[in-house]
């Protein structure tokens, strides 16, 4: 029986599981340190993004009317209430509906806040991107891919361990694992068994 060039379906997902065990570990401590990049980036910009764009003024000028157009709701819902009370047939009629609104007049403040912090992380985002640990980030991500191709791609696994072995070395891994060193014996527990 002549024997294939190919890896056992088995074998194949060994290989892939332990690329994933062996890199994840990597990602995701460069995917951590690039958030942290990311949140730091935004405490600090945020406001100067803002400023920045120009919607600190849109901003600005829109807390200035929904503040403006909170009075004028409460000065007539009072108004109307007030003159409910007067007369018997006015607070039999009384609609007085705040639903409703049009989209494209309720544009809020809280609206325009939310987009800017979008905005200002996504920047933040492609700047982290562009430091040392996303440089990192995207090499460790490029050669967990190399490494499942490898593995797909391989029909020897002794040749297989060695080029994923070489791959590894990039990152300062190994791919064959090392067994812990057995701590030494004590001396007391030797002497015990001899008497």
């Amino acid at each position: 029986m002549a024997k294939t060039n190919e890896l056992k379906a088995r074998t194949q997902d060994h290989f892939e599981r332990k690329v994933d065990r062996k890199l994840e570990p990597a990602i995701e401590r460069e995917e951590l340190k690039l958030k942290a990049q990311v949140n730091e980036i935004l405490e600090k910009g945020i406001s100067s993004f803002s400023k920045k764009i120009g919607a600190d003024k849109v901003i600005s000028r829109l807390k200035k009317a929904e503040e403006e157009k909170r009075q004028a709701s409460r000065l007539a819902f009072m108004f109307f209430n007030d003159k409910a009370l007067e007369k018997k047939n006015f607070n039999k009629s009384l609609i007085y509906n705040l639903e409703g609104k049009n989209r494209q007049e309720s544009i809020s403040v809280k609206d325009c806040e939310e987009q800017i912090n979008k905005w200002a992380e996504a920047q933040a985002k492609q700047i982290a991107e562009n430091s040392p640990e996303g440089k990192k980030l995207s090499y460790l991500k490029a050669l967990q891919e190399k490494a499942k191709d490898l593995v797909a791609e391989a029909s020897v696994p002794t040749e297989l361990a060695t080029s994923l072995d070489n791959l590894f070395k990039f990152v300062g891994l190994s791919w064959s694992n090392k067994l812990p060193a057995l701590p030494p014996a004590n001396e007391s527990k030797r002497s015990n068994k001899s008497s």
